[in-house]
């Protein structure tokens, strides 16, 4: 045979040998005689971890239907149990791929930097220009970078509510307006040019005036309290006030003794209000206080611009010694101190600074978490514009700019925070949502005693006092014996001259220091008896029927 085969082609025996193989099946012999496949250690331990999440989603463990006699029920049963375990199984699978998710997601925000830009070799992000921006977002938001200009109304200030749906802008010369940003439309527009010229008006949505505020007087700065609902204004006298705008109460009227002041923020951490002053210091005011919290010199300068982080422990203050400050509110020490004359400032929610002057921006940015501020973005807005306001949009990467021609937005990449709380801030509510928030808001109004410098207080416990025991009889007696002995041992046994050392005034001397040393116990005693009386008498008023109700200790105490 081996003849023959040796006689045939190679390709012919290949194929001969092919024909007369039988596989070889490897694994590991199970206790039924079957063999389970081997897999490497990664990929077991893949399995064992998916049976572990499978087990966490079944009911319990497999039914057993041997006991069933009805093959009808058995077989329903059955496909239900094999429906649980797809389930299970689909389940397991989902939360692993979630998971997978994740992880991948932070990993590449971290590298990401937190969504701010990156910049390649030498290049630098501040060089980056905004068209370059606008052509590399999303269509949504690149419709974010505009320019309004309305060249006979300026300068222009800007604000945003809570959630950034909505800003309003005003113009010194009258001109206000109410805009949707979700889809820039115009809400409402009105011309308030002559009644801007000494009090202080609110009007609603509709632009109806609601109520005009006399006793704010000239008002320079205006902030809101949303927590506590109160307006707080200060006026060219320097006059703080502190108004209920529920109930119309004023709170507080406080005088500085400062002068006036155009600058004025609210510190988001515990709602203190913070005031520039122009012979550098910065000073902390809360509604229930005459005299400041805080008082703290922090340029050698007016003090031309102030902003507080979101965290509310950090401030950024400049002044016009040209130099920005940030400080570190727990310890009232200055972090890091930078050059430049700055009009106006704002923090994102992100932490980013925008500072502006002229018709320049610059955004700084604190990359290593060591309180250390950087350059990050520049933007320069058409020569001759005076940028007035700088601030932030919430939850979006937009910073608004209020300037003598107008207002704009630009496009600053990591400035907003990408998930919002609808229980705070509901950028997509609805109007019916709207109004059910301002009535829980209501409700959940905070009194103006809430304000300090520390809110973390605020529901602690005191400490608990030791209660003095008053002391016994023989304890007192003691006492009055010791101050007796050592008023006697004070009087001085020196002999005098002739006629002072007699017997009768040294006996005199000795009785009248143990007068003076007796005299607090026994006006402490009289006290004593004095209140008893008291207590019994107003025992005494009391209804016969009455008098059985007082406590047997308060009793015992009069007797």
């Amino acid at each position: 045979m081996s003849l023959l085969l040796r006689s045939l082609p190679s390709s012919t025996r290949f194929l001969l040998y092919l024909q007369n193989f039988e596989p070889v099946k490897m694994g590991v012999k199970k206790e039924d005689g079957s063999l389970s496949k081997i897999m490497p250690s990664e990929e077991q331990d893949i399995l064992d971890e998916m049976d572990i999440k499978v087990k966490k989603y079944l009911r319990g463990d497999d039914a057993n239907f041997e006991a069933l006699r009805d093959k009808k029920l058995k077989g329903q049963l059955a496909a239900r149990e094999e429906l649980y375990g797809k389930s299970a199984k689909a389940a397991a699978k989902v939360e692993k791929n979630t998971v997978l998710y994740d992880m991948n997601l932070n990993v590449a925000y971290a590298k990401r930097g937190g969504g701010y830009l990156e910049a390649e070799g030498i290049e630098k992000t501040w060089r980056i220009k905004q068209e370059a921006i606008v052509r590399e977002v999303d269509i949504s938001s690149s419709k974010n970078q505009y320019d309004i200009v309305l060249p006979d109304l300026g300068p222009y200030t800007l604000d945003f509510t809570s959630s950034g749906r909505y800003m309003a802008v005003a113009g010194r010369k009258g001109h206000l307006a109410i805009i949707d940003m979700m889809n820039m439309g115009l809400i409402k527009e009105l011309q308030v040019y002559h009644c801007l010229k000494l009090y202080t008006y609110i009007y609603n949505r509709d632009g109806t005036e609601l109520h005009c505020l006399k006793e704010h007087g000239a008002v320079s700065k205006l902030q809101f309290l949303k927590n506590h609902f109160l307006l707080a204004s200060i006026n060219k006298f320097g006059q703080l006030h502190y108004q209920d705008v529920t109930t119309g109460l004023m709170v507080g009227n406080i005088r500085t003794g400062l002068g006036g002041s155009d600058v004025m923020q609210v510190n988001p951490f515990n709602n203190v209000v913070a005031l520039g002053h122009s012979n550098g210091s910065v000073t902390m005011w809360k509604p229930t206080s005459a005299a400041p919290l805080v008082k703290m010199l922090t340029h050698y300068g007016p003090v031309s611009a102030l902003s507080f982080h979101s965290n509310g422990h950090l401030m950024a203050t400049a002044g016009t010694d040209r130099k920005i400050k940030i400080w570190d509110l727990r310890k009232f020490e200055v972090l890091q101190t930078l050059p430049g004359h700055v009009k106006t400032l704002d923090f994102s929610q992100k932490g980013l600074l925008a500072t502006s002057t002229g018709s320049f921006v610059q955004i700084l940015g604190d990359f290593s978490g060591s309180q250390n501020y950087s350059r990050y973005m520049t933007h320069s807005i058409a020569k001759g514009y005076q940028i007035r306001k700088v601030l932030f949009r919430p939850y979006e990467d937009v910073l608004g700019l209020g300037h003598s021609m107008g207002w704009s937005s630009i496009l600053i990449p990591g400035s907003g925070e990408p998930n919002f709380d609808s229980w705070v801030a509901n950028p997509f509510e609805t109007p019916k949502q709207r109004r059910e928030k301002e009535v829980w808001s209501l409700l959940d109004k905070l009194p103006p005693e809430t304000i300090m410098l520390d809110p973390k207080k605020i529901g602690n416990l005191r400490p608990p006092t030791r209660r003095k025991e008053k002391p016994s009889k023989e304890e007192r007696e003691a006492e009055m014996e010791a101050a007796v002995a050592d008023a006697k041992n004070s009087v001085s046994t020196k002999r005098k001259t002739k006629g002072r050392s007699k017997p009768s005034r040294r006996a005199k001397k000795m009785q009248e220091a143990v007068e003076r040393a007796k005299r607090p116990f026994l006006e402490q005693q009289k006290q004593e008896e004095e209140l008893s009386k008291t207590k019994k008498q107003k025992i005494s008023e009391l209804p016969k029927s009455l008098q059985r109700f007082v406590s047997k200790k308060a009793a015992s105490c009069f007797c």
